[in-house]
């Protein structure tokens, strides 16, 4: 029943969020293997002897790929506004969640040490609190994610192609929203992470889509108005006409306005207060295609290959444009 319990929990809470993207970083290698008398994390460099020795392929201890990766995720804008959550699948099925505020260590010694720490305790706590950066969890990572989210399998050879740009705004039903500038106070000395927390910087975000809506509506009133005035002139036009009886050549101007519609229609408030959270799916390899059975469909946003970092900065750039984050 504990079990239950804490699924239904996160859930609950994962649904609170009004925007949010989750990515999972499938098939990451990440396994130790112990030299003399310590554990150290398996990579090709350092243990090619290793992987003669019992007949492994160096694409199976690729580790510098997932540390590419969170390097890319985790200094987004996207997560440092607070809308991005990251699990990691490993090939030995181990799931890890990686909370959002974690710093990834910059070299790739740092963060090996740092690997091998978290698969020997299980978890690893922050230096100033007692909030938890990596802990395994249990499968399946379908619990964690809110309930409805579409999930995303993306692979180069998926036979569907999209460009990003024009696909997650369809999946919103609307199209970018304004960015909204943060504005820094002189007295922070020009730190923008000491001017916002994280949840203060989500709700600039959110707040964008009402500034949008409050904008729409000034312009209407100001249609609206010119609209009456013009119709009052012309009234008083009309009368002088009759009350003079006098022939006048009327020269009609017309002035033509060009309509710009555009193919992803406005939002509507529904639309921004209603759950916009998605999943996708990203490979931690360097070879091979992911084998998932928890997808909802398969797609491929690039005519050509990408590196798993590549794909990462990509797909934070284009949420990023559609969520107003500078």
């Amino acid at each position: 029943m504990s079990g239950n319990i804490t699924k239904i929990k996160s859930q609950t809470s994962a649904a609170q969020d009004t925007k949010k993207l989750y990515i999972i970083l499938e098939h990451a290698t990440l396994e130790t293997v112990k030299v003399r008398e310590s554990y150290q994390l398996l990579n090709c460099d350092d243990h090619s002897d290793f992987l003669k020795k019992y007949k492994r392929e160096a694409s199976e201890a690729r580790p510098d790929i997932l540390h590419q990766c969170l390097l890319a995720l985790f200094d987004s804008p996207l997560n440092k506004a607070g809308l991005l959550q990251v699990y990691i699948r490993t090939t030995k099925n181990v799931l890890i969640e990686v909370h959002p505020q974690t710093r990834i260590p910059r070299t790739f010694h740092r963060f090996a040490g740092l690997m091998v720490q978290l698969l020997n305790k299980l978890s690893i706590r922050a230096t100033n609190g007692p909030d938890k950066l990596f802990k395994i969890i249990k499968n399946p990572v379908t619990d964690y994610l809110p309930p409805g989210c579409k999930i995303y399998a993306t692979s180069f050879s998926a036979p569907k192609c999209v460009d990003l740009f024009d696909f997650i705004p369809e999946i919103f039903g609307y199209g970018p929203l304004p960015a909204v500038p943060v504005v820094i106070p002189e007295e922070d000395g020009g730190n923008p992470l000491s001017a916002f927390k994280v949840g203060d910087v989500k709700d600039a975000v959110r707040s964008a889509g009402e500034s949008y809506f409050e904008g729409q509506e000034d312009e209407d009133k100001e249609e609206n108005e010119k609209d009456k005035k013009d119709n009052n002139n012309k009234r008083k036009l009309d009368d002088q006409d009759k009350d003079s009886k006098k022939k006048h050549k009327t020269t009609s101007t017309t002035t033509s306005s060009k309509t710009i519609i555009n193919s992803t229609p406005a939002p509507n408030k529904d639309q921004l207060n209603g759950l916009q959270q998605v999943c996708f799916v990203l490979g931690a390899m360097s070879t091979g295609a992911m084998k998932l059975d928890y997808n909802h469909d398969e797609i491929a946003f690039s005519n050509y290959p990408l590196s798993a970092a590549g794909a990462c900065f990509k797909l934070t750039t284009v949420f990023e444009r559609q969520w107003g984050i500078l």
